[in-house]
Order: structure tokens, then C-alpha cells, then sequence
């Protein structure tokens, strides 16, 4: 299956090298950036599609930040192990894992590219990462080479067949905007099954998550934003009616929620139900601020984001597509 991954695919130059992980340091080690509440809900759509293989699994969760999505796990599975090359999120996800009183997770500093086991494991979990990568296909093919046979792999990653990214991806395309300065490509379900393919996994299906981060106010209002640091960042000099473009944005925010609305009706949107409450407990030496930001992230936000899809085509117009992808027995 061919793919289409050159598209809106952006050269990584060689004086970029770290830049991605010193970004993410820095994100972790302020936590009024990662601590605050997260309003996705893609770890609760993961987590609740996988009830039925979570008992008893060995889980690898690579990229796991904070570890959010590794707890959740790790109340239904064995043993789970998370790894993230940022320093300051391991010292969080253990953290975390502490309050949480669940020893069956643990958590290491290392680098998906670097990292060597022995082990295999029933499920591999990756939200997030796919998009930052050079090479997915080495990745994926990693992947694929820690899993058990009949494993399970999860990959969540930002998804552009929506509201949001159609004009993220216009103006990424026909003028290279850089849009993000983190993310080396936008995948599509097209990228993820050929990917997949030639990695030696099958995808089975796909999820779409957060669907109003596609379509609605939260949307354009990232876009209202983002627009303009990306003429910045390109010193763009060509004339830009931004006002105009804000204006057309927000004006499309009625219908989209209309249709959003219709789905729901139709059955074709659902919504999320609780996976598990984590229920962590205060630590001695935690000073109230960082406590009462580990309490919101620790308990996922699905009322701000509570939409997710199985239904093709619709699956893939989510803010964030969530696939499914298994090794041979």
C-alpha cells in the first residue's frame, strides 16, 4: 500500500539534532505546563478499548511523560514498564506512580532508538510520538520486534482529516508554513497502514479521539493563534488578510458543531465513560500547588473532549486517530 508520507513532511537539519528532547525537558520540568489539566481524553479511549487485553499483560509504554496512560494500565495489567528520554518526566511518572500506590509500573530514562531488552511484551503503547520521529518504519519495526507474538500494538497520533487540520494542512502544503516546530510530519491512516505493512504489523482498526479539537471553538482558536507565529517563524512576506482569515474561522464554528451533534444522534459519535480512577494519595513532602496539579492530570478530563469513533469513515476525523496494529501469531 502506498503511502503519503512525504507530504507535509519537513527535513530534519543537522543542527536541529536534540532539539526535540531539549524541548520536551523543558516542558517537563515546568510543571505548570504538563501538570495542567489535560483536556484529551485519548488515554481513557486507549484504555477502555483495551479492557479486554490488559489482564495479565506485560505493557511497554514508550513516550510515556508523566505516565498517565502507563497507571491506567497498570490497574488492569501485570507489569508495565514506561520509558521517556526527558529526565524531568520519569522523575514525574514515578512520582505519580507513588501517590498511586502501584508498584507494578515502573518507570527509566531512555530513548525508543537506544532502548535494548531481553523482554517482550504483550502490548506496546506510543501516543504522541510517531509524528516527532525521523523514521517511523524503523520504528514501527522496533516495535514490532519487542512484541510477543499476536502482540498488540497501540499508536495514537495528531490527525489533519478534520475541520482544523484541512487548513493546517492548506497552508502547511502551499506555503511550507512551519506549523508546529516540534512535529517532522502530519500522519495519515494512509502513512499508519503502510507503515504498518511494511513493519510487519496488521491494522486492525482505528479510533478517532477528540473530536472538538477538530471541528469546534477549540479548533479555531488554535489555529487563530498559530497562524500568525507560523508567518513569524517563515518571514513570511507576502500580504496576509489575518483578521479576514479569523473571521472566516470562527463563522464555520455553528455548522461544525451542528455536525458534530448529528453524529452523536446518529450513534456514530460515543461517548467516553471512566476508565479507571487512579485515586492517588498525598505524598508527605508535596506542597499544595504541585499536588493539586498531580490530582487534575492523575484524573483525565473526558467532559471537555468526550467523543470518540469506530465507525469508518468517521474514525479518521478525529483531532487525534488511534491505531490498532498486530504482530502475526
Amino acid at each position: 500500500m502506498a503511502g503519503t508520507q512525504e507530504i507535509g513532511r519537513r527535513s530534519l537539519d543537522p543542527a536541529d539534532e536534540g532539539h526535540l528532547k531539549r524541548k520536551y525537558e523543558g516542558i517537563y520540568a515546568n510543571s505548570d505546563v504538563w501538570l495542567r489539566w489535560k483536556s484529551q481524553g485519548v488515554h481513557t479511549v486507549i484504555v477502555n478499548q483495551l479492557r479486554d487485553l490488559l489482564p495479565g499483560a506485560t505493557v511497554l509504554d514508550v513516550g510515556c511523560g508523566p505516565g498517565r496512560l502507563a497507571l491506567m494500565a497498570a490497574t488492569f495489567a501485570r507489569r508495565v514498564e514506561g520509558i521517556d528520554f526527558a529526565e524531568e518526566a520519569i522523575h514525574m511518572a514515578r512520582l505519580n506512580a507513588q501517590s498511586c500506590r502501584l508498584t507494578n509500573a515502573v518507570f527509566s530514562v531512555a530513548d525508543f532508538d537506544d532502548f535494548e531488552t531481553a523482554e517482550h511484551y504483550d502490548l506496546v503503547l506510543s501516543t504522541g510520538v510517531v509524528e516527532h520521529v525521523d523514521d517511523p518504519l524503523e520504528t514501527l519495526g522496533k516495535i514490532r520486534g519487542v512484541l510477543t507474538p499476536g502482540g498488540t500494538a497501540v499508536i495514537s497520533c495528531p490527525n489533519f482529516m478534520n475541520f482544523r487540520g484541512q487548513s493546517y494542512m492548506t497552508l502547511r502544503t502551499l506555503f511550507d508554513l512551519p506549523m508546529s516546530l516540534a512535529d517532522v510530519r502530519q500522519v495519515s491512516y494512509l502513512d499508519m497502514a503502510s507503515w504498518a505493512e511494511q513493519s510487519g504489523l496488521t491494522m486492525t482498526r482505528t479510533v478517532g479521539a477528540i473530536y472538538r479539537w477538530g471541528w469546534t471553538s477549540t479548533a479555531v482558536e488554535d489555529m487563530v493563534e498559530r497562524v500568525p507565529l507560523a508567518l513569524r517563524d517563515k518571514h513570511f512576506r507576502e500580504p496576509a488578510d489575518i483578521d479576514t482569515y479569523d473571521a472566516w474561522l470562527r463563522s464555520q464554528v455553528s455548522v461544525n458543531e451542528r455536525y458534530l451533534a448529528f453524529l452523536e444522534r446518529e450513534g456514530v459519535l460515543r461517548r467516553s465513560e471512566v476508565a479507571v480512577d487512579l485515586e492517588p494519595q498525598r505524598l508527605g513532602d508535596l506542597d499544595d500547588r504541585l499536588w493539586g496539579k498531580m490530582q487534575r492530570y492523575l484524573r483525565e478530563d473526558i467532559e471537555t473532549e468526550p467523543f470518540y469513533s469506530d465507525v469508518d469513515p468517521f474514525c479518521y476525523q478525529g483531532g487525534v486517530c488511534v491505531y490498532f496494529l498486530r504482530k502475526a501469531s
